[in-house]
């Protein structure tokens, strides 16, 4: 048992494989979920200090999430562009690389009179034109988030904000999410309308997609769904523009 490896050390290298197309995408949560067990072992052996394990593993894929929801896309729109021509143009964009590029900045960004800022974001969905720069669209925004208590508000508040101006008004508002705090599933109790949280209800109301990394994850609806559906679901809205 104390041989046991850094399982941090597997989750880069499954991290990396998704990045180098060597790991379906499909694959990759499920195999990072199987390392659970060992981080636990780990911390509970080498850091003995670290009262809560549970919470530690929470916290270190919290930390990797976005990355990893990043190469599990950019992974699989790369497979799908050398299978079909048709979706050349698609694009998965980091927060960083979309500030970069001024034109698809100035497509997405919100106007507080004189400024303009760029929304809360980990990624970007863009059609991008490469003969015309300005052609390009951003058809979406992604949050990646294993708790998304504030979140969720925050995500609300810029759908409202782009559908506030026709410049963005139909920018899809997205989250990924591992729901950690269980927003999502079905209870019965008395903080709860028909057995759905508050945050449940405003997400499904307001935004365009909630996806759900979570084996034990049933409760579904038009926009509340497991995280396999993102894919079809990005590539028809790729298809509809």
């Amino acid at each position: 048992m104390s041989g046991l490896s850094d399982p941090k050390k597997a989750i880069e290298k499954i991290i990396e494989k998704v990045e180098s197309g060597e790991l379906p995408p499909e694959n990759a949560w499920k195999e990072i979920g199987s390392i659970k067990d060992d981080y636990l072992k780990y911390v509970q052996i080498h850091h003995p200090r670290i009262k809560d394990p549970e919470q530690s593993w929470h916290s270190y894929i919290g930390k990797r999430f976005e990355k990893l929801i990043h190469a599990i896309s950019k992974s699989y729109i790369e497979r799908v562009k050398k299978e079909d021509k048709d979706f050349l143009n698609l694009e998965i964009l980091t927060e960083k690389e979309l500030k970069k590029n001024d034109i698809l900045f100035r497509k997405v960004a919100v106007k507080y009179g004189e400024y303009l800022l760029a929304p809360d974001t980990d990624m970007a969905v863009v059609e991008y034109s490469k003969s015309g720069p300005w052609n390009s669209k951003i058809l979406a925004i992604i949050s990646c988030k294993t708790s998304l208590r504030e979140r969720i508000a925050q995500a609300c508040y810029w759908k409202l904000k782009f559908l506030s101006s026709d410049v963005t008004k139909n920018i899809k508002v997205y989250l990924v999410t591992t729901d950690n705090d269980g927003d999502f599933e079905l209870k019965r109790n008395k903080e709860t309308y028909e057995g759905k949280s508050r945050n449940r209800i405003i997400a499904e109301y307001e935004l365009d997609g909630v996806y759900i990394l979570k084996e034990e994850f049933t409760w579904e609806s038009n926009k509340i769904k497991r995280y396999e559906k993102f894919f079809q679901d990005l590539l028809n809205l790729f298809k509809s523009i």
